[in-house]
């Protein structure tokens, strides 16, 4: 699981050494397939990577791209995210949770010793020298020690305040993983009583989610917190409820990075490639090619490939539009209703359609102000349905008894099988 999420967010892994840790990392996905040579394979997982492969090979001679090494790097990606999914089964969540949980504590540690003076700028000069990461378009960048990412605006001067990136590339990525996993967590969970939104690990969420400072990644907790509390089978979800919007009023008018974050961005929409304005671009180069879009490539749409403030869109649902189309995008998201609507099944025995919808919704809501649908994690959704069956189809797995693999007597409902 940490493999996955580093090659997923790291600036490091996931960017700079991208390829060589693909490579390496897919030595699960063969050592996997060598243990597992006599089974057979779906055919529905057979029709997804197909499909996915498939499409980028459209774009390919759409657009006369030599996408030769996209199909491998793609193949490798999906075979990745498949073969940490059939390995992990149904602990998939419960590992993924505290494996967070664990990056959460050490970004704890981190954040305080950067606010050290001496420490903060060796760790920072370290990070720098034994993993040089790329600098953005904007002559930015983010070092990293892997099992933390450094953000660079509190070092320089221009923020007073440490913005908690975890191990991914900025504290807005960290904030879309958090408030995935809460999502997750929560919809296995039967939530009954206050405390069963606030127990250990939900609050070492929280809290990293918190020291984010992200806006997006704090306005879909809002709304994620506002959904399940809805679920409490008390009146106190009232209280809870009027609670959260009341602090989310006061700290939207409150705090710097609410309030007048969006508003100044609104403001700017039409002149400037924010999250607003890059919206508005998008959704003109969609409306050209609504159906197939743009491919990943930029130079398709810009007429160049290197990146800069003018090829910056950084808008991640409408960057996703453009690329590949409502024809990819709705298959995409499709599956990955299916795969969360398998989860929630699973877990209470029940089907329940509102809860793997507010999943997709939270997706979209997580990803306006992050491109991550091209990640190898977002890739591995798509196949949770496989290892989350219902009861009568699910085959007795053995649990270890360890942290990450067994779950607590809380975190599901057992079968009667098991």
């Amino acid at each position: 699981m940490f493999c996955l999420l580093l090659i997923s967010g790291n600036p490091f892994v996931g960017n700079v050494q991208f390829d060589l840790f693909l490579i390496s990392f897919s030595l699960i996905s063969i050592i996997r397939a060598l243990r597992n040579y006599n089974k057979h394979v779906s055919y529905r997982t057979l029709i997804i990577i197909i499909f996915f492969m498939g499409y980028e090979l459209m774009h390919s001679v759409m657009f006369k791209l030599d996408y030769s090494l996209t199909i491998i790097k793609l193949f490798l990606v999906l075979m990745l995210g498949l073969a940490i999914v059939g390995i992990l089964k149904d602990r998939f969540l419960i590992v993924l949770r505290r494996t967070m949980v664990i990056i959460s504590l050490i970004s704890f540690v981190f954040v305080t010793l950067s606010y050290i003076p001496g420490i903060n700028k060796f760790l920072f000069q370290l990070a720098g020298n034994i993993f040089p990461v790329r600098m953005n378009w904007d002559g930015s960048s983010t070092p990293t020690l892997l099992i933390y990412t450094f953000h660079p605006q509190y070092f320089e001067g221009s923020f007073s305040y440490v913005r908690n990136a975890g191990i991914f590339w900025e504290s807005g990525a960290f904030a879309v993983f958090l408030n995935l996993t809460l999502f997750f967590h929560y919809s296995t969970k039967r939530i009954r009583l206050f405390k069963d939104l606030f127990d250990k690990d939900s609050i070492i969420l929280i809290i990293a989610l918190i020291s984010t400072t992200s806006t997006m990644g704090l306005i879909a907790f809002m709304i994620l917190l506002t959904f399940f509390s809805s679920q409490l089978k008390t009146a106190v979800k009232y209280i809870v409820i009027v609670l959260a919007a009341a602090s989310f009023y006061f700290a939207f008018y409150s705090v710097e990075f609410l309030g007048e974050k969006i508003n100044k961005q609104l403001s700017k929409s039409t002149t400037s490639n924010n999250r607003f304005g890059s919206a508005l671009m998008d959704l003109e180069d969609i409306s050209e090619r609504p159906l197939l879009g743009w491919s990943r490539r930029i130079e398709v749409v810009f007429g160049t490939s290197e990146f800069s403030a003018k090829t910056h869109r950084p808008n991640g649902i409408t960057n996703f539009l453009r690329n590949y189309g409502l024809v990819y995008c709705t298959v995409y998201f499709f599956l990955v209703f299916q795969s969360f609507n398998r989860i929630y099944l699973y877990h209470h025995k029940v089907g329940n359609l509102i809860f793997p919808a507010f999943g997709v919704f939270l997706l979209i809501v997580v990803s306006f102000s992050e491109p991550i649908f091209d990640l190898t994690f977002f890739k591995s959704l798509i196949f949770l349905y496989s290892v989350y069956l219902p009861i009568h189809q699910s085959e007795k797995l053995s649990k270890k008894s360890n942290y990450f693999l067994s779950p607590k007597p809380s975190s599901f409902i057992k079968s009667p099988a098991s």
